[in-house]
């Protein structure tokens, strides 16, 4: 990627055996030439949803704010500022969380969910200055007339940009002086006597989707002593059901998704339970655990991969005793029991439906 004169060598982590994968889009290159047209000394520029931290890392002799939702995007984050030798000192990061920072310029790449747009404009407008401009960039296959929607809600002046190498801007200007105040979470219907809140942009926004509830009706009885992991954890439905079940088992969470942890410590007491922000099991714990559980992610954003769910049953063995379950519900096109049988002395599966199927593996 080049920017103001500069070659900007930026790597994706986890790493992608997928050449056609890069870490930066014509939609960072837009972004970038659009800030050209506006004063950014002494300007308090805020990032949101730079995945790999190419705006980040461009812009960083303004110092911006960048707003991390992903463990993996702070490691990519401090990897592509080691190799153009950036102080660390220069990233000042924010959770999604503690956006309380005053912003004249907002650069966003719009998430795939729409309501975590949402989410971040609600934040960055109680932020945001009178004379300020909000930049959002997108590809123009993912366009939905949604986006003018929410970004209305928010300002009075929302313009397109034309497109170039297909990609285009939302300009946002005149932020409204009154929105609707709305929670930042909201609740989940279910079926399971479960009160279950999810921050947005978090694995199926609006219900229990269909592969969790099948997996839910396969997890075998767990005992007292029992460890457990949830691998992936969402929004913690899964360890929810299981914490209902036995209240002195010991429940481990893990995911790569602030929000997603986050949505798990609103559903899950501390006691007995342990939660990690990890994209990885780099987690400080000695235990091996009877069961972990995962309905592992195939989507990136607007990508489809098994890459990560590959990493995640990797890991996964490492922590699993000898006479341990790991069980995991996917899709059944996906097939992941050829990848599985690589790992785990016995893989079957213990139950599925026409979509969906779960896959009980032991070493």
């Amino acid at each position: 990627m080049e920017f103001n004169q500069k070659k900007w060598e930026l790597e994706r982590y986890p790493k992608t055996k997928n050449r056609s994968l890069r870490a930066w889009s014509a939609i960072d290159e837009l972004i970038l030439a659009e800030t050209e047209k506006y004063d950014k000394e002494s300007k308090k520029i805020t990032i949101l949803h730079d995945t790999y931290g190419a705006l980040t890392c461009a812009l960083n002799e303004y110092k911006p704010a960048s707003v991390i939702y992903l463990n993996s995007q702070l490691k990519a984050f401090k990897k592509n500022f080691e190799t153009h030798k950036i102080p660390i000192e220069n990233l000042t990061w924010l959770d999604p969380l503690k956006l309380h920072t005053p912003i004249d310029m907002g650069l966003i790449k719009v998430p795939k969910s729409i309501a975590l747009f949402d989410f971040y404009l609600k934040n960055v407008h109680q932020s945001i200055k009178a004379e300020s401009v909000v930049l959002c960039g997108f590809m123009t296959r993912n366009f939905t007339e949604n986006m003018i929607a929410v970004a209305s809600r928010y300002f009075e002046d929302v313009t397109q940009s034309l497109a170039k190498k297909k990609a285009r801007l939302l300009i946002l200007k005149q932020p409204r002086k009154e929105v609707e105040n709305r929670l930042s979470f909201h609740e989940i219907k279910n079926d399971l006597g479960l009160i279950i809140k999810q921050y947005p942009g978090v694995f199926s926004d609006n219900k229990i989707d269909f592969g969790t509830q099948l997996l839910l009706e396969s997890i075998p009885k767990i005992n007292d002593n029992d460890t457990v992991m949830d691998l992936a954890c969402g929004n913690g439905i899964i360890a929810a059901y299981l914490r209902k079940q036995n209240a002195k088992c010991n429940i481990h969470l893990v995911d790569d998704n602030f929000l997603a942890i986050s949505s798990a410590k609103l559903n899950l007491s501390k006691e007995n339970t342990y939660f990690y922000w990890k994209n990885d099991l780099n987690i400080k714990t000695n235990e091996l655990f009877d069961l972990i559980t995962c309905n592992p992610p195939f989507h990136f954003e607007f990508e489809n991969t098994i890459e990560i769910a590959l990493s995640l049953f990797t890991n996964a063995k490492k922590y699993l005793k000898n006479n341990g379950i790991f069980i995991i519900v996917a899709n059944k096109h996906l097939n992941y029991s050829t990848h599985l049988v690589k790992l785990f002395g016995t893989v079957k599966i213990i139950n599925h439906n026409d979509k969906y199927e779960v896959i009980s593996c032991s070493i």
